[in-house]
């Protein structure tokens, strides 16, 4: 054999070699590159839910599927609060009940007083308890009480005519609004 020739051969076995090594190495990094993949993005899913339909049973024994919402109402009993013989830096106070008719429990804030303006100097303040022995006065927000359902709570008004009360404000009669709601805790 020629040494041509001879090289020819050794060219062509060394082809065949590298290119069965070049298929091994593209396939093992096909192999890599698709187990990669598959471990990044997840290579199974599944979506799994259960659910189970169950009877109400009431204390009779029978079954019921009947739910009933609850209820929130309050009530005040109070009159008429009368706040007269007011005169700059005199402060008169009332207190009336705040009573919860529904059936869950209620949180009580004072939403707002309307009346208080500065034509007329008054200020107006609400706290939970008697006038005699009131909680923190707000002029808005939580009151700090909660009232259980048939039950009630004391609250107290505080009207004043400040010392600085305008001069406007002589003989001037204004009526106040106090808004007050209950908020399931």
């Amino acid at each position: 054999m020629s040494r041509t020739a001879a090289h020819r051969a050794d060219a062509l076995a060394r082809r065949s070699v590298f290119s069965v090594l070049g298929m091994v190495k593209a396939g093992a990094t096909l192999v890599v590159a698709l187990v990669l993949s598959l471990s990044v993005v997840g290579g199974t899913y599944a979506s799994l839910s259960a659910s189970q339909s169950i009877a109400l049973v009431s204390s009779s024994g029978a079954t019921s599927t009947t739910i009933t919402a609850g209820s929130a109402d309050l009530s005040v009993s109070a009159d008429a609060i009368a706040l007269t013989g007011l005169y700059p830096g005199v402060a008169r106070s009332a207190q009336f009940t705040v009573s919860n008719t529904g059936a869950t429990n209620l949180a009580l804030t004072l939403d707002s007083i309307t009346g208080p303006t500065a034509a007329n100097g008054l200020t107006a303040t609400l706290a939970s308890g008697t006038c005699a022995a009131p909680g923190a006065a707000v002029s808005s927000g939580a009151l700090g009480v909660t009232v259980a359902p048939a039950a009630s709570t004391t609250l107290c008004l505080s009207v004043a005519l400040p010392l600085t009360a305008p001069s406007t404000a002589q003989g001037a009669a204004s009526s106040l609004v106090v808004s007050i709601s209950g908020r399931q805790p």
